[in-house]
């Protein structure tokens, strides 16, 4: 385990039962809308968004000012601090790159603000429920976590029975049964006494593990469930902002394939 939290943790005090959890929407607002809606449908006691809220995607503002309006609670990603100029943006491609240059010309100086204040993690002590967007690991350092041996390593930098987790748009649930890692084929399973639990919720806006649909998580702690959501979303109208905003074609059509 590693030594004082970030300085830059949030802690929720109400600890909710019922939790959405979304990331990733990278300025899809098509996309959030649709997940946003889905999760409406549940009696659900909080909603919270593990970073990348902007970046790739043709409406950044109407994306921030989503989660400002509805005061869901939000970890800032890299994409964030990218278009903030707060990360080194030299190692990203040239897509990427474009995207960003892009959102930092065209986001509101308001919501701007908000993305420079979000926290790197956000804490739910009384549930144990830990949320950041790159790893456990490091939070700040973007790193990421895309094989067994890299979520065994990252299970000992945090203690709660359950990390959300976005940043690859992998979305994957790993059981950690005292040391012995497994990673359940269903999208649904019920948290067992005793184990822990590390999730990638996916992504909401670009997902990238060839399933186009809206990716998000929804954690229910009365019935010790946790499930891998996906929605449809308004596909062609994400594609359109992307076009019409001037951004690379190409992050307009790996929305269709989920890539």
């Amino acid at each position: 385990m590693t030594g004082n939290p970030n300085p830059k943790d949030s802690e929720i005090k109400q600890a909710p039962k019922r939790v959405g959890i979304i990331s990733d929407i990278h300025g899809n607002f098509h996309a959030l809308e649709a997940a946003l809606a889905e999760l409406d449908r549940e009696s659900l006691d909080a909603i919270i968004c593990c970073g990348d809220v902007v970046g790739y995607g043709g409406n950044p503002n109407e994306c921030v000012e989503t989660l400002r309006e509805r005061a869901i609670p939000t970890i800032v990603g890299n994409h964030d601090h990218a278009a903030l100029m707060l990360t080194d943006i030299s190692n990203f491609n040239d897509i990427a790159r474009a995207a960003v240059v892009w959102t930092k010309k065209v986001l509101r100086e308001e919501n701007a603000e908000f993305l420079r204040q979000l926290p790197l993690t956000i804490r739910d002590p009384k549930n144990g429920v830990y949320y950041v967007h790159s790893s456990p690991k490091e939070p700040g350092e973007w790193h990421y976590v895309l094989t067994m041996g890299e979520a065994r390593t990252n299970f000992s930098y945090f203690t709660e029975r359950v990390c959300f987790i976005g940043h690859s748009h992998q979305p994957f649930i790993i059981e950690n049964n005292d040391g012995d890692l497994s990673c359940p084929s269903r999208p649904e399973v019920e948290l067992r006494n005793g184990c822990r639990y590390l999730v990638n919720v996916g992504s909401v806006g670009q997902p990238r593990d060839h399933n186009p649909r809206a990716c998000f998580a929804v954690l229910d702690l009365e019935e010790d469930r946790l499930e891998i959501r996906r929605c449809d979303y308004d596909l062609d109208g994400a594609q359109r902002a992307i076009m019409d905003a001037g951004l690379p074609r190409e992050l307009a059509e790996r929305l269709a394939h989920g890539m």
